[in-house]
């Protein structure tokens, strides 16, 4: 599934990488399936702006709630009430949040 005019990335909560897949989490709690990488979703012109803070999970910025520590991780809390890691070496992404 690419991007196409009947899917608004505004809509987007997340996409989620499982194997060779992306799984897209929608504001409205329904999942799709694509058969695209991660990676070629974080290069298209439609998505570049959400935020690779881990290599499974590509985050629309929009739908971050809040972002808070726990010990030496850091955690982020999307609208849908998913709370995700931060990678150690993405960290530097959510500084500036």
């Amino acid at each position: 599934m690419s991007l196409s005019k009947t899917i608004s990335p505004d809509n987007i909560i997340y996409l989620e990488a499982d194997v060779n897949y992306s799984i897209f989490h929608f504001e409205n709690g329904k999942k799709r399936i694509s058969s695209f990488t991660l990676k070629y979703y974080e290069n298209k012109e439609e998505t570049n702006h959400f935020l690779r803070i881990h290599r499974s999970y590509l985050l629309n910025p929009h739908y971050i709630i809040s972002i808070y520590k726990r010990g030496h991780n850091s955690f982020i809390k999307m609208a849908n009430g998913k709370e995700i890691k931060v990678s150690r070496r993405k960290r530097g992404l959510i500084a500036d949040l």
